[in-house]
């Protein structure tokens, strides 16, 4: 335990990462450091018993033939591929949006065709009121409960029955983009909320990503080279996802076994996008790789509970370099 407390910055990353409303050093250097100590062995055994229960749960599903946990490359698909869109208010068959496109892999865009709001939430003053650096990423999360009006019942409809994974996290920030990646961690499903502004977003389906070498960083699994602004890393790719994400919107996606990229579009008056992200505890198009980061990768665990640390205690939004994973 001596070695990670020593190793504490580099497995962090603290030297391209801050707490935006800490103001004491001391504190920083110390007590989270030492409640990280005491929390790693529970992450590290809630890793391990979730992990059991993801294998166990596969295993149901597949004998059951209740879910398609595990696609192939589709020769009939190639290039740049339209995302489909649903109007939430419509009588949307959801059980059909579950097996189809969840279960499948395959991200899609909720969004009133009336142009209406889906949410009028926003970040919290704490998150939007210090300086933005250029360059980085600003994620704040919200009390795992918080209630969110509008995308609750929605989200409620899509996943019944299903908790929360994370807690809900704003993306805020001067940034073009960060690297094309996945979220190591559990199986889950993200419902991603556009407040304002618009990006662009490119989703590789799971039975691609698979194929594909990755990168290990603080958090997830990367493409090299990825956050060039040309993207040349699709021109490699058999097919992938691509849509302009629009104001009061819900992409949903699989964050956990789907390589991901959002670029900010700036507005005219020089405002940047505000985006919320609402993970779901959904396994679907299993990632093996994910299971052996959960049980082996120690770096990563501390990683997790010095974030659950961050957020749960002290309530302290990071800024992050946006290319830095």
């Amino acid at each position: 335990m001596r070695a990670l407390w020593l190793l504490y910055p580099s497995i962090t990353g603290s030297q391209k990462t801050r707490a935006v409303n800490d103001t004491s050093a001391a504190d920083r250097a110390l007590l989270p450091n030492l409640l990280t100590l005491l929390v790693f062995p529970f992450v590290w055994a809630t890793f391990l018993m979730l992990t059991l229960l993801e294998l166990v749960q596969c295993f149901v599903l597949d004998r059951s033939g209740t879910r398609y946990s595990q696609p192939n490359i589709r020769s009939d698909l190639a290039g740049e591929l339209t995302m489909d869109e649903f109007d939430p208010t419509d009588s949307l068959d959801w059980e059909r949006l579950r097996s189809t496109y969840v279960a499948r892999g395959i991200p899609f865009v909720l969004r009133r065709t009336d142009g209406g709001a889906l949410s009028a939430i926003g970040p919290p003053t704490s998150a939007t009121s210090g300086p933005f650096s250029q360059g980085c990423i600003r994620v704040s999360a919200l009390a795992y409960l918080t209630p969110l009006p509008g995308l609750d019942p929605l989200i409620a409809r899509l996943f019944p029955w299903t908790p929360r994974a994370y807690w809900p996290f704003w993306f805020l920030g001067k940034y073009s983009q960060g690297k094309a990646h996945t979220d190591l961690g559990p199986h889950v499903c993200n419902c991603y909320f556009m407040r304002s502004g618009t990006k662009d977003v490119v989703i590789v389906p799971a039975e691609v990503t698979r194929a594909l070498s990755l990168t290990k960083g603080l958090d997830g699994l990367f493409i090299d080279g990825s956050e060039s602004e040309g993207r040349e890393y699709l021109r490699a790719l058999p097919y992938y996802y691509r849509v302009d994400l629009q104001p009061q919107s819900i992409l949903v996606f699989n964050n956990a076994s789907c390589i991901h990229q959002f670029r900010n579009r700036q507005a005219a008056d020089g405002t940047w996008p505000q985006a919320l992200s609402v993970r779901v505890k959904y396994i679907a198009s299993a990632s093996p790789r994910l299971w052996k980061h959960m049980t082996t990768d120690w770096r990563m665990m501390w990683r997790f509970s010095s974030v659950y640390v961050s957020q749960a205690l002290f309530h302290t939004a990071e800024d992050r370099e946006a290319k830095y994973l």
